[in-house]
């Protein structure tokens, strides 16, 4: 499973940068903030939520589809204190001026030592805006949909982040 979604995310930015004139690499950094929410499966005690914040950092490469259409897949490092993270998000973006609204999914790794559950998928949406030809600022929430083990089905990972990021054209 994993095999194929690593897969799967690699032949779409092969297809995708083969099809579209491209616009660039960028860098990216911001501050997160992890929600997670643990069942306990006590009828007492419920559900425990915490929430920490943290920041992330990597890069992305946009590809241009149309005038109003941009993919962008990126690989997004997250240190939050007790759950550092992969982050592997592909937004469609559809431009609106220099807005952009935002969606897709996201692969998310935990790297911490867990012996199941480690993968994740989340459905991301957000938005940004680009100040100019290089500089641009975005923010996003992403929820899990699913969660790889038995992890995933007494644990709930959800992330919203602010970052801002250069683009190199």
């Amino acid at each position: 499973m994993r095999k194929l979604i690593v897969l799967a995310v690699f032949f779409t930015s092969v297809i995708v940068s083969n099809t579209y004139g491209q616009e660039g690499f960028a860098v990216k950094a911001g501050l997160n903030n992890v929600s997670v929410k643990v069942d306990t499966g006590d009828d007492f005690f419920g559900s425990i939520s915490d929430s920490e914040l943290g920041f992330y950092l990597g890069g992305s490469y946009n590809f241009v589809a149309s005038e109003e259409f941009d993919i962008e897949p990126s690989v997004l490092f997250s240190f939050v204190d007790d759950l550092t993270s992969l982050y592997i998000p592909v937004m469609a973006k559809y431009k609106i001026n220099n807005f952009n609204i935002q969606a897709g999914p996201q692969i998310n790794y935990l790297l911490e030592d867990l012996p199941d559950g480690e993968f994740g998928l989340d459905i991301a949406f957000g938005g940004g805006y680009q100040i100019d030809d290089n500089w641009f600022v975005e923010a996003r929430y992403g929820f899990q949909i699913s969660r790889g083990g038995d992890f995933g089905d007494v644990v709930d990972i959800n992330t919203l982040t602010f970052g801002a990021g250069y683009r190199f054209n």
